[in-house]
């Protein structure tokens, strides 16, 4: 009977986690051609618009984990087949027969998130943990873990069941820290985004027939914004609008054409609501196709350079040697923008930025993004050195 690997964490939703999920396949598929690919995503399952069949690839939604609790049971688990028979059996033949469990989530795990997003995230290793499947956490953010008294039974789940994942790839010094410093864990290692590590994917890998990119004409002299709902989380929805304007008028000034797009679904109705205040600007020119991640990849080569709030965006552009100006929030864009040598062009929302600082993070890149393009260039290739994948078939 031909094996099964699981892939978790990832989906179509959202470009980000679309590029990880197609990398994981095709690396999986490289080590091991015999097996059979799950990916986890019950949103993606639910999606009748969404053609599955074009991937080389199944879809799966989880079952309960009451029911990986009582594996060991006889009785309770003849009670909970009763409700839901043909399904559970066809499930559990499923994960009787996977060999491993790769999450590549990007960051589901810290007190920043509710309590469901970190319960989720640990019930994947809790049931890996019943049926005696092998995790490994790619790299992804982790932190900060200071849960306080309330949130206590959380913490000691998170205590309980992360030393029993295979590896932990920690993507950030900061979450690698934490991690070891918070839960004495053994088995953590810091490691590239997975996106950017990869040098390339081969598509027969991944669909069953190659996809048609459709990609619209980009002017010359041109730079994207490609906005980040989330950035209204940690500052407000009135102040993160107000930077992007200021934005694309500093962009305007320097003779360049601006194109809004979103990197996610959620972040296009910010895109459009970017468009009003130049509705008659044929200057500024609202992108409204859903782009799949090979799609932007191809795309994001067309511009100059990026302002950027989506993590996987400037990651993409990195990988085709473009420069971007990073508006975030995260450790992870520091720590991204520093890997090459691009500091000076990251701004914290979590603090007031004025115009004059978006307008002078603007004049410095146009003056140099090709000397910026050539210095990223220079530090991709030596990132690419290691694959992450490469722990799956070392003894």
């Amino acid at each position: 009977m031909m094996r099964n690997i699981i892939i978790t964490g990832g989906g179509m939703a959202n470009k980000g986690a679309q590029a990880m999920t197609l990398i994981a396949v095709h690396e999986l598929r490289e080590r091991f051609p015999d097996h059979k690919i799950y990916l986890y995503s019950p949103v993606d399952l639910a999606d009748s618009a969404l053609d599955k069949r074009k991937f080389t690839f199944n879809f799966l939604g989880w079952y309960p984990l009451k029911f990986a609790h009582c594996q060991h049971n006889p009785v309770q688990r003849g009670i909970i087949l009763l409700r839901s028979r043909s399904e559970l059996l066809e499930a559990e033949a499923i994960y009787r027969n996977t060999d491993f469990i790769v999450d590549v989530s990007g960051y589901a795990l810290g007190a920043n998130w509710s309590d469901k997003i970190c319960n989720d995230y640990l019930d994947i290793l809790e049931f890996a943990q019943a049926f005696g499947i092998p995790v490994y956490l790619m790299p992804q953010s982790f932190g900060p873990f200071d849960f306080g008294e309330e949130r206590q039974a959380l913490n000691a789940r998170i205590q309980r069941l992360l030393p029993t994942a295979k590896v932990i790839f920690a993507r950030e010094q900061e979450g690698y820290d934490a991690l070891v410093n918070t839960y004495g864990l053994k088995n953590v290692r810091l490691a590239h985004d997975l996106v950017l590590g990869n040098k390339g994917i081969d598509l027969a890998n991944i669909f069953v027939s190659a996809p048609t990119l459709d990609l619209p004409e980009i002017r010359p002299n041109s730079v994207a914004v490609i906005p980040n709902s989330m950035n209204s989380s940690v500052s407000s929805q009135e102040a993160v609008l107000e930077l992007y304007t200021k934005a694309i008028h500093a962009l305007l000034s320097q003779g360049k054409t601006v194109y809004l797009l979103s990197h996610s679904t959620v972040d296009s109705a910010l895109c459009s609501k970017l468009k009003e205040p130049f509705l008659t600007n044929e200057n500024v020119i609202l992108l409204t196709q859903d782009f799949s991640c090979l799609e932007f990849n191809a795309l994001v080569k067309k511009f100059d350079y990026l302002i950027a709030s989506r993590f996987h965006s400037i990651v993409h552009a990195f990988k085709n040697g473009v420069p971007c100006i990073a508006l975030g929030w995260a450790t992870k864009y520091h720590d991204l923008l520093k890997l090459f040598g691009q500091e000076q062009y990251i701004l914290d929302v979590r603090s007031k930025i004025g115009a004059g600082q978006i307008t002078a993070a603007i004049d410095l890149m146009d003056a140099h993004y090709p000397d910026e393009s050539e210095k990223i260039q220079k530090g991709l290739a030596a990132v690419q050195k290691q694959n992450v994948f490469d722990v799956l078939t070392q003894n």
